[in-house]
């Protein structure tokens, strides 16, 4: 930005080239057309996902926080240039029954290196709003399962999502209704058994959740007064406490 508060020609040439990648990743998505040499890592705490892939002539090593379901990182440019920055906001999600199918919309914004601090957030620019990104970009390849595609709705359609439901027995106070219950639950002791976490990650064996509606656990089997679960549903906890139990 000049004193004048005109954008400078070099700094349009970085935005357009900015949103021309932007747009190269939404395309190239549909076609699963990036480069050879990408790969997805989730963090040991289930809270993000670190993704490095080519999106065109460029490196893109961004992470997927889970947290606050934004997009952030680095772009890096072929010709030794300095890297660019990206952050998106996920602004909807369409899940499917493979998460592959998933549909994230992002608004994303771009920014130069910041030189020395303080760093001014007026540099940081609208590159693309409602950005179509498919999970098989956001999540690793061949995920099963996903928290608010898979094992929500079996939380909404067969367990208890009132509090009352719990308090009363062993199982202390669990809400499991949509947009409560990720948190009341991971790596959460449970009252019955403080030997295990309702969600021990990637350990379905010793998580008490799933041995509550596997028929394993202390006490009666959950749902409470209702069948139990089918076996595809039991399936879908199993695997995504396999796959980290993020709240993907």
């Amino acid at each position: 930005m000049r004193r004048d508060g005109r954008i400078s020609p070099a700094t349009w040439a970085c935005r357009v080239a900015f949103a021309t990648s932007v747009a190269f990743l939404a395309a190239s998505h549909a076609g699963n057309a990036y480069a050879q040499g990408s790969g997805i890592q989730q963090s040991p705490d289930s809270a993000r996902y670190l993704i490095s892939k080519d999106v065109g002539a460029e490196r893109w090593a961004i992470s997927y926080n889970l947290n606050d379901r934004t997009v952030t990182g680095n772009v890096f440019k072929t010709d030794g240039s300095a890297p660019s920055f990206i952050w998106c906001q996920i602004t909807n999600e369409v899940t499917a029954a493979d998460p592959a199918d998933n549909q994230y919309t992002l608004d994303c914004y771009g920014s130069t290196a910041c030189a020395a601090a303080p760093c001014d957030k007026s540099a940081w620019t609208l590159i693309a709003a409602g950005l179509p990104i498919p999970g098989s970009f956001l999540l690793p390849d061949e995920t099963k399962a996903t928290y608010a595609g898979q094992v929500q709705p079996i939380f909404t359609q067969s367990c208890a999502t009132n509090l009352a439901c719990h308090v009363a027995g062993g199982a202390g106070p669990v809400n499991l209704s949509t947009g409560d219950s990720y948190h009341q639950i991971f790596e959460i002791t449970s009252t019955q058994d403080p030997t295990k976490p309702y969600i021990d990650a990637f350990v379905p064996d010793t998580s008490y959740l799933f041995n509550k509606v596997d028929g394993t656990g202390l006490g009666s089997r959950m749902p409470l007064g209702q069948p139990p679960l089918s076996a595809e549903q039991i399936e879908a906890i199993r695997t995504w406490i396999l796959e980290g139990a993020a709240n993907n």
